[in-house]
């Protein structure tokens, strides 16, 4: 517990009050808390939480005045505006992934679509045979590239897969 003079003292290092009359009258104002003593020789004693509270509020008081805004006010504005920050730069590293990803399907539909703007390739073209040739000649041709080409045989599994498809479109 500090006495009249300690709390003086300790207000007027802050240069918030001037003399031990000053102190008085926020007691008597009940701007600071303080009890009564018993002690004839100390006429108030002033616990030490209620002084330091005291002087956080005349602090945030004096800077709301020099800044002109409500200092608890700004600083909760200014943690929102810290956290709303990170947050949107964590919005732009994910828009930044997205444009990545559709640079990237963008690049493979225009490779398909490069593949697929060239002219169809006809079934007698594939098998080397002339353009007029019969539908039944062109799956006996199918027949024996697809016999070539089967896994059992020594074929290769892909190959076979699509031949397969072209094959089934001509029956």
């Amino acid at each position: 517990m500090l006495n009249l003079k300690e709390a003086t003292e300790l207000l007027k290092s802050e240069g918030i009050i001037n003399s031990e009359q000053d102190v008085i009258r926020l007691i008597l104002n009940g701007k600071l808390k303080a009890k009564r003593s018993k002690s004839l020789n100390v006429d108030y004693v002033i616990h030490p939480i209620d002084i330091a509270a005291f002087i956080l509020k005349k602090q945030i008081a004096d800077r709301s005045k020099k800044y002109g805004i409500d200092y608890q006010q700004w600083e909760k504005t200014f943690q929102d505006n810290k956290r709303l920050k990170a947050e949107n730069e964590e919005l732009k590293v994910k828009v930044r992934i997205e444009q990545t990803k559709v640079r990237g399907l963008k690049r493979m539909l225009q490779a398909e679509y490069a593949l697929t703007e060239s002219p169809p390739l006809a079934y007698t073209d594939i098998l080397g045979l002339e353009t007029d040739t019969d539908k039944d000649v062109i799956k006996k041709e199918f027949k024996k590239l697809l016999k070539a080409l089967h896994p059992d045989h020594g074929g290769d599994d892909r190959l076979f897969r699509v031949f397969y498809e072209h094959y089934t479109k001509v029956k």
